[in-house]
């Protein structure tokens, strides 16, 4: 049976204004100096219902700004209502233009409400399956073999689903018989009266037994109502959807068009509207069979736009160069030289005689043959000896322990002190090159020698980091840091709306997530494993290992995170068919990544391929977000004629290196960019740090 879809177009409006920020003033969703909060999310849950469900037909149902047959009954009908926010008023008119650019029919009534001419519709549409849209729970009373209501019941797209049966399963009554229900109890929302004292429980159970208000009243049945009986008999009028607006309707006007034409398409840009611009929507692109089957496919490649914008940033960042404490490096040297040489002496002396400790081989024979310590993960050339395997031995094996400092302090003396010491120039800058092409989802790179690997904040790192500092007298190092921003793009491309809303509302998402999935929030370390993992395609075995359990609890797990938030594994199981089907990942901007290997004849191949295109939105979307930030951030240095320098980027993270004056305007432009460069369902959250070192 087709589909139609009938919404409360104020009810769905002044949710969407909430849901997106609306404040009674202009906010961040603006364009032209008008606010477009409203609308923009409006037309999303217009549009993806639409999809999602696949209807046939639909109509938006509008109150006028005049009094109803309502308030002729009772002058104090919504007397109670707030006005309504002038940034939210402005956004009808703009509404119902785009709604009539996008062949939307609009219904209509003087005297009427909203909900009046959704039931009115609902009543009259007999051979279709009718979906009323709307955040406004009267709209059960309409429910009944054919109508279903589809309510909003956060933000704007996690929809409660009503049927006939489940109004009779829940209230324990019939659709109809619902207001009745709200006669008795009354509703302050539209300041109708019922019976004071009288609760929804104590409704319930009247209209359970006595079937109707007037048979409730006959039997004397309360007290409260009886002596409210005119006001009760009132409130039954009050409630009830009239169901005869007298509207021109034609289902014919009301038919869907989709995908939508290009006149759509240049009205979404006149409003600014660029995530709905990337969505697979348009006539010359491809309609999705479902919902999110191509998720990616019909995007706007913008890929090489940001790539050229961002190359001369790039160049300017490796000639500006970031300073180095050279007579620190070198103390921080000297100290490390003497620490690896204890580490040295205490190892030979565990042993017994001194052997290569940066053999794999000879550290293995040791460990077995010298302290009878049985090895078990091979290699093609031996045992295993990682940092796996040793940290497992550390709490019983000595040596293991040792070993595992001596290679962390070799690696800083190495890789950092020497590497990085060599490549000082005589102003005690290194310039790094940024490569914008050697990597498959994006990501910038670094090398000769590489920046991007130095140590993040830890114990061990810390000191490190110090060795980095401002070339300007008193000057400050600032880090604009993205905050979990894969986990938040996984949340916003997904649609899970509980992990969109854990975020917005600034939830510790993996205690969130832990609380959701185990009923217990002291398991985020846990959830933390899961959530990080399901982005990069963890499988059992690998969680198993993070969580140090059995594969199948760790297969437990997993399968009881994808049953708590199916939208994830719905868009991930999309994000691979789409790849198989085009050859390639895509980003949220267009950047391809081509996969051949999901057609390898080899498992391990494939089951890479298969986390690779499950990654890829992702992780290349972060990455292109975070070069657009730099544009941005670059563009405005410029304007603002700023002396401080944009000196580094580490994968989520931007590194300036501020003049002491302009610290506070660096960090507001940093977070502002970096928050606002792109609009997604999920806010975006830059964490600032102000030191004299990185």
């Amino acid at each position: 049976m087709d589909k139609f879809l009938v919404i409360d177009g104020n009810s769905l409006l002044n949710r969407a204004y909430y849901a997106f920020g609306g404040r009674g003033e202009i906010g961040e969703l603006s364009f032209g100096g008008m606010p477009t909060n409203a609308v923009y999310g409006f037309l999303n849950m217009m549009i993806r219902a639409a999809t999602d469900l696949q209807v046939s037909h639909i109509c938006v149902a509008f109150d006028m700004r005049a009094k109803t047959f309502r308030h002729q009954m009772f002058a104090g009908y919504k007397a109670n209502r707030h006005k309504m926010p002038e940034d939210l008023a402005l956004q009808f008119d703009q509404l119902k233009d785009i709604l009539h650019t996008m062949q939307i029919k609009i219904y209509q009534c003087e005297g009427y409400e909203g909900d009046d001419i959704v039931g009115t519709i609902a009543k009259r549409v007999t051979d279709l399956t009718v979906i009323n849209l709307t955040a406004d729970r009267d709209g059960l009373q309409l429910v009944s073999p054919n109508v279903e209501l589809h309510l909003t019941k956060t933000g704007v797209t996690n929809l409660d689903v009503w049927t006939e049966n489940r109004v009779k399963k829940v209230y324990g009554v019939t659709p109809k018989q619902m207001i009745d229900v709200k006669a008795l109890m009354g509703d302050k929302s539209d300041n109708i009266p019922g019976a004071p004292g009288v609760g929804e429980k104590t409704a319930l159970a009247l209209i359970q037994r006595y079937g109707s208000v007037e048979s409730v009243i006959a039997a004397q049945a309360n007290k409260k109502v009886n002596d409210n009986a005119a006001l009760v008999e009132l409130s039954k009028k009050l409630a009830t959807i009239n169901c005869e607006v007298p509207i021109k309707f034609l289902i014919d006007d009301c038919r869907f068009i989709f995908p939508f034409p290009d006149a759509v398409k240049t009205k979404f840009e006149q409003y600014g509207f660029k995530s709905l611009l990337r969505r697979n929507i348009w006539q010359n692109g491809v309609t999705p069979e479902k919902p999110l089957a191509g998720v990616f496919e019909g995007v706007p490649d913008e890929s090489k736009t940001i790539d050229r914008d961002v190359t001369p940033i790039l160049q300017t960042m490796s000639n500006n160069g970031l300073k180095v404490d050279v007579a620190a490096l070198t103390v921080l040297g000297d100290r490390l030289a003497t620490e690896i040489k204890a580490l040295e002496t205490r190892i030979y002396a565990l042993v017994g005689e001194p052997f290569n400790i940066k053999s794999p081989q000879e550290l293995s024979e040791v460990l077995q043959k010298k302290l009878g310590v049985n090895l078990t993960k091979k290699t093609k050339t031996g045992f295993s000896t990682d940092e796996e395997v040793l940290t497992k031995l550390a709490p019983t094996v000595p040596l293991a322990a040792e070993v595992l400092a001596y290679r962390g302090k070799h690696k800083l003396y190495s890789t950092y002190v020497r590497g990085y010491g060599n490549a000082v120039d005589l102003e005690g800058l290194i310039h790094t090159t940024f490569n914008i092409d050697r990597t498959a989802t994006g990501r910038l790179s670094s090398s000769e020698p590489n920046l991007q690997n130095i140590p993040q904040r830890s114990a061990g790192s810390a000191e490190f980091r110090k060795m980095f500092v401002s070339r300007f007298p008193q000057g400050k190092m600032v880090s604009a840091d993205y905050s979990q921003i894969e986990l938040r793009l996984l949340a916003a491309l997904s649609g899970e709306q509980s992990l969109i809303d854990a975020f917005n509302n600034g939830a510790d998402i993996h205690r969130q997530t832990a609380t959701i999935m185990f009923g217990d929030p002291e398991r985020r370390r846990d959830a933390k494993a899961v959530n990080f993992g399901i982005i990069y395609g963890i499988s059992s075995f690998g969680l198993a290992k993070d969580l140090n359990c059995s594969f199948r609890e760790a297969a437990a797990v997993i399968n009881n995170y994808f049953t708590t938030f199916p939208k994830i594994k719905e868009f991930l199981d999309n994000c691979v068919d789409s790849a198989k089907k085009n050859g390639y990942a895509a980003t949220l901007f267009g950047r391809r990544r081509y996969i051949p290997e999901l057609y390898a004849n080899n498992n391990n191949v494939v089951a890479f391929a298969t986390r690779a295109a499950m990654n890829m939105p992702m992780q290349g979307t972060a990455a292109d977000i975070i070069k657009k930030a730099m544009i941005k951030i670059d563009t405005e240095f410029k304007a603002r004629g700023l002396k401080s320098l944009m000196v580094l980027q580490i994968h989520d993270e931007l590194v300036f290196d501020c003049v002491p004056e302009e610290v506070d305007i660096v960090c507001e432009i940093a977070k502002r960019q970096m928050e606002s460069v792109v609009e997604l369902s999920v806010k975006l959250d830059v964490n600032i740090t102000v030191d004299d070192t990185l």
